[in-house]
């Protein structure tokens, strides 16, 4: 029992003795707890926070402003509660100025990009360029889905196949990115085909636009009817393409939505009884070849 109360009194003496540290810094075992503890629940509250904050915003302003601000209030929480919790435990702030200068140094060096997404990160939140729903594409790469999620850091993406992608924020600021749903929810998509010279024009354009009004997607509005452009003369027939406006549903799956077209058009064409022209390749076979053959298989007999 004595050694038992010998050791905890040398732990208890442990846990408070101070520990120098660079800069000038003295800290306890017994502060580091607290320290923790506060963080704890300056994490638990801030989340609290963002989410309550959120969604009253939501009920007065649209959802990428109410998320903007629930996020930035979530991160100002975050860094003042670290500041509260350092002078809590008895950390002098103004004695971190030289150990702030030397992670500065290395922060620069090695933590560029972090800082950079940060930042850029900022940007899309108050610039509202790119928001959450959005369906987008980054031309660098061709990647393209719909915004899950945007964060200070980075960007989470789902593709169509369900895959979730974080993408750095600074791709988006600093690269070409494409929202196909920022200003308007409809799109124009071109679907190259062929149908063979003597086709009647006017018929198969009368053709094109009954197919494209046949599939839900097609806007239904005058301002963007379907049509059918004859974009150049081919060698085996005219090449065509037919021009269709979709709507969001639509533009948010370009690969299911072009296959949907280009099946609704096949089966129109086979129906009308327009075959479309195969490419053909002739073979001439030269006289003089087949002498040459015929003369050396009689001088091997």
């Amino acid at each position: 029992m004595r050694m038992m109360h010998k050791y905890l009194e040398g732990f208890w003496r442990w846990f408070n003795t101070p520990w120098p540290l660079p800069g000038g810094l003295v800290v306890e075992p017994v502060g580091m707890v607290e320290f923790l503890i506060i963080l704890v629940f300056l994490w638990w509250g801030a989340t609290r926070v963002r989410r309550l904050t959120r969604r009253v915003l939501s009920r007065r302003l649209d959802h990428a402003t109410a998320y903007a601000i629930s996020r930035l209030t979530y991160y100002l929480m975050i860094a003042l509660g670290i500041l509260i919790a350092l002078q809590t435990v008895g950390v002098n702030l103004s004695s971190l100025a030289i150990l702030g200068g030397v992670m500065g140094v290395g922060l620069g060096f090695g933590l560029q990009n972090i800082f950079s997404n940060f930042a850029s990160g900022l940007i899309l939140l108050f610039e509202r360029s790119i928001q959450v729903g959005d369906y987008i594409q980054i031309k660098e790469n061709g990647l393209h889905g719909e915004v899950k999620k945007l964060g200070v850091r980075y960007t989470q993406i789902v593709t169509n196949d369900h895959m979730d992608i974080l993408v750095p924020n600074s791709q988006f600021v600093n690269g070409e990115v494409i929202n196909w749903s920022l200003d308007d929810s409809i799109m124009r998509i071109h679907l190259p085909f062929r149908v063979p010279y003597g086709t009647d024009r006017e018929r198969l354009r009368s053709l094109v636009i009954e197919t494209a009004f046949s599939l839900p997607l097609t806007v239904r509005d005058e301002r963007y009817p379907p049509t059918l452009w004859l974009t150049a003369f081919g060698e085996a027939g005219y090449d065509c393409e037919m021009i269709v406006w979709v709507e969001r549903a639509g533009l948010v799956r370009p690969g299911g939505t072009r296959a949907q077209y280009n099946w609704a058009l096949a089966d129109a064409l086979e129906r009308a009884g327009i075959e479309i022209p195969r490419p053909r390749q002739e073979v001439v076979l030269a006289p003089s070849l087949v002498v040459t053959e015929n003369a050396s298989s009689s001088s091997s007999t």
